[in-house]
């Protein structure tokens, strides 16, 4: 299915006719269009739905290195690049110079009243700082203007000057365009590390534990503030409920996301009661089935013991 069908499924529920595209400006089907990302955004976040899972290791903030700027206040543990793509952190916290910055390979580099230390070589992958002329695919993030975090809208290839900066949701680049997405405000928690929760994530599920030879339910501790997750565990990986293509849904999800859309514009397109009392009545009984199966096919298996003639 695709979202135009989830859609007129829903249209077609409380007798609306169907949208011919998702830039129909009919008032049902634009109604129906308009909310359809939030009605998809919170069915996936109430069921286990393993269709819409995923891995993917997140971006540490300790890793993060933007571009040095002057008469700064630094913290011990960030990063920034400088002198031609180098990489350096700081070991003494303190006020960045006026000019220049940090320059060299040295252990020990006077800044101001800050103290770096040359790290590496500055790449698009190691400190994910955004690079020009460089192709950069939806969903991407990357870190420039002091500590801010961008996210690619439209994919493309970056610009030769240009990169973002600000906190507006539409950024041009070259031919990429980038919203703000956060700002990294540093780690004051209990947890050793500060992870970038990834743009398409609508529910985390589990860090887990990469130190044993079979993965556990519950994984390793960790906790949820805003857009980033906090852990113990070094170079970690998430797995999370994110926004899959509709193709890609369980067909109970597609009738979950249909009838959700139906009950939100059912009163306010038709006017009638009892259209709206029936959509909500389908959307409870779809949503009760499909929880059930959900969290069946979610449960992670255990491991057969041992038997006696296998020792």
């Amino acid at each position: 299915m695709t979202n135009l069908e989830i859609v007129n499924r829903a249209l077609h529920f409380i007798g609306e006719p169907a949208a011919l595209s998702m830039a129909d400006t009919a008032r049902g089907a634009a109604r129906a269009i308009a909310v359809y990302s939030t009605c998809r955004d919170e069915v996936l976040r109430l069921a286990f739905w393993t269709s819409c899972f995923r891995r993917e290791r997140p971006y540490c903030t300790s890793e993060q290195a933007t571009p040095w700027t002057a008469s700064h206040r630094y913290e011990i543990g960030e990063r920034c690049t400088n002198d031609t793509a180098k990489t350096y952190e700081v070991t003494t916290a303190g006020t960045s110079a006026a000019a220049t910055g940090p320059t060299g390979t040295g252990s020990a580099i006077t800044d101001g009243s800050v103290i770096w230390q040359y790290i590496e070589a500055s790449t698009v992958t190691n400190n994910w700082c955004h690079a020009a002329l460089t192709v950069y695919a939806v969903g991407d993030l990357v870190s420039w203007d002091t500590g801010k975090v961008y996210v690619c809208i439209t994919a493309g290839t970056t610009g030769a000057a240009s990169p973002p900066t600000g906190t507006t949701t539409d950024i041009t680049d070259g031919t990429v365009h980038w919203a703000y997405y956060a700002t990294i405000r540093g780690n004051r928690t209990v947890y050793a590390y500060e992870y970038v929760i990834p743009y398409d994530c609508l529910r985390v599920l589990k860090v887990p534990n990469l130190a044993t030879a079979k993965e556990s339910d519950q994984g390793v501790q960790y906790s949820v503030e805003g857009r980033f997750l906090y852990t113990d565990q070094a170079d970690t990986w998430m797995k999370y409920v994110y926004r899959a293509d509709p193709s890609e849904w369980d067909t109970l999800l597609q009738g979950t996301v249909a009838f959700r859309i139906a009950a939100e514009i059912a009163l306010d397109v038709t006017g009638q009661q009892a259209i709206m009392k029936n959509a909500f009545d389908a959307l409870n009984s779809q949503y009760a089935a499909g929880r059930l199966v959900a969290m069946a096919e979610a449960q992670e298996g255990t491991p057969e013991e041992p038997r006696w003639e296998d020792v």
